[in-house]
């Protein structure tokens, strides 16, 4: 009876089902000879999943253990696809910097569904820097000057829930009063917006980032791409986004209210903020398809070369225009990209501090001393601050954003005696860099003064790379470091941080790109003396 289904096939069927099986298996195992052909250890992959199935264990644990096993340079499969892992500060320096000709791009996925694909993640060669460099001016150190006391005016609410919690002996949860404040902080300052979601905490700007940040990672197109790469022509030819179309909705139209209003008030030209920066951009790219007669190139939009202003006196030189995708693309970027990672940041500050309580002496103390010569903490403040430095240095070492980052190989080339081959994917672990004794000994305790002047010239300058590394690490990352700071400075001039109860010691990972917890950081807080 129970063999009675098999009986059932009929010889050409069953032969037909072999052939399938047959096909299928060679297809998913057919790359799995690159790395021992270029003489690169490695685990040993499974058909169609390749390593991945090892990520259950969390992304950061296994590439530790594996970079202990095999090496600091080392081959894993994602799927079918080979991936070579590099956990090595020099071999870093040559992949992103020295060889970045070879490396120019990351790996895009490759979704064609707007606006996402027009992302700065996603774009590559000339059109990627020809959009960070229009965007590159807003993060300068003269625009942080500007936006400090716009970001030191969101923490004015978050000072208010800190005291909140404190009267009704609330254990807090850093990763929801500190989110409220990034996205106030990124709408306040890159756009000009009143979110006030630190009022509302359900304000649909947290829920819309929230689910955007964890959909990308876990989304079915997500998969496809990874585990069955032959069907992405499918997706695209159905305009399968890889994130929920509401979503993307909901900040298009954020953006497109917000660029209303700037265009209908005569003195908006004069920001210098990233909305106004893409929006003169995207002045100059209007101006060039309505001029430009030749059909090609106006779908291409080649040769666009303008000059466009950044305020009122300064120029961008050689600054391109910015078409409408893209300026969207590029704000759910910023909104995205900003809201996880400088929201866990600030988190993880916090349970170092609170787990290390002389370290938070230290700081209140130095942070005491520099605001006696200041009436409000903005940039030149924090910029005094060099024990805060050291101390959100050390958090980004022990708890790096980007458990990793990766560059595709655009030419064969051969890097400290490995060829890698066209189009093969490098990926970079921060997290391994930052936990290896031979750069640094005994990582996994909290010492900020591995970031004094004289450690950090001891050490390789690519032994810190929370940002990533060359021409393409974050763009963002100076306005990240000044909205965290300003953010900690102005808790920790009123509050200590204390484990309680709730504390996860050590913090539990997620199993994310993003290095993030889960649960998030729960600490107690208390008003100083």
């Amino acid at each position: 009876m129970e063999m009675s289904w098999f009986h059932s096939f009929s010889p050409t069927t069953f032969v037909l089902v072999v052939i399938v099986i047959v096909l299928l298996y060679l297809y998913s195992t057919w790359t799995f000879s690159t790395f021992k052909n270029m003489g690169v250890r490695g685990p040993t992959p499974w058909p169609f999943i390749g390593s991945m199935l090892e990520y259950r264990k969390g992304m950061v644990i296994k590439d530790l253990e594996w970079s202990k096993k095999y090496g600091k340079v080392f081959g894993i499969y994602e799927g079918r696809s080979p991936m070579l892992l590099v956990t090595d500060p020099e071999m870093c320096k040559q992949i992103c910097v020295k060889h970045f000709s070879s490396f120019r791009n990351r790996k895009a996925i490759p979704l064609r569904s707007k606006p996402m694909s027009s992302g700065l993640f996603q774009l590559a060669d000339s059109r990627w820097k020809v959009t960070r460099n229009t965007l590159i001016p807003s993060f300068s150190g003269s625009k942080m000057r500007l936006m400090s006391p716009l970001i030191s005016r969101c923490a004015d609410e978050l000072i208010k829930n800190m005291e909140a919690h404190c009267k009704e002996g609330k254990t807090v949860q850093c990763k929801e009063l500190f989110g409220g404040y990034v996205v106030d902080s990124i709408a306040s300052v890159g756009f000009g917006m009143d979110v006030s979601s630190q009022t509302q905490p359900e304000h649909p700007f947290v829920e819309h980032a929230k689910v955007a940040f964890t959909f990308g990672v876990f989304s079915p197109a997500f998969a496809i791409v990874f585990f069955f790469p032959f069907l992405v022509p499918l997706l695209n030819y159905f305009e399968i986004p890889l994130l929920p179309k509401k979503t993307v909705d909901y900040f298009a139209q954020v953006v497109e209210e917000a660029i209303k209003l700037r265009k209908s008030d005569e003195c908006a030209s004069q920001r210098v903020d990233f909305l106004q920066l893409m929006i003169n951009a995207h002045d100059v790219y209007d101006e060039y398809v309505k001029n430009k007669e030749d059909e090609e190139d106006r779908d291409e939009g080649v040769n666009r070369v303008e000059f466009i202003k950044d305020g009122a006196h300064s120029p961008v030189n050689l600054s391109k225009g910015l078409s409408k995708d893209e300026m969207l693309a590029q704000s759910i970027v910023f909104f995205i990209a900003g809201y996880e990672t400088t929201n866990t940041t600030m988190s993880f500050v916090c349970y170092n501090l609170a787990t290390n309580p002389e370290t938070q002496v230290k700081l209140q103390r130095e942070i005491d001393e520099v605001m006696r010569n200041y009436d409000d903490v903005g940039y030149e403040a924090v910029s005094k601050m060099k024990y805060l430095d050291m101390v959100v240095s050390e958090t980004l070492r022990i708890f790096p954003p980007p458990s990793r980052f990766n560059r595709e190989c655009n030419q064969d080339v051969n890097i400290n005696g490995i060829n890698i081959p066209k189009g093969m994917t490098v990926s970079v672990s921060p997290y391994v860099i930052h936990h290896d004794p031979d750069n640094y000994p005994d990582p996994e305790k909290f010492i900020p003064e591995r970031f004094t002047k004289e450690e950090k010239e001891k050490r390789h300058p690519y032994a810190w790379i929370p940002f990533g590394a060359g021409p393409r690490n974050c763009i963002g990352m100076r306005f990240a470091l000044i909205e965290a700071k300003i953010g900690l400075v102005r808790v920790l001039q009123k509050f200590t941080f204390e484990p309680c109860a709730e504390t996860e010691i050590p913090p539990v990972f997620g199993k994310q790109l993003i290095l993030s917890p889960p649960n998030g950081i729960k600490l107690s807080v208390k008003l100083r003396a």
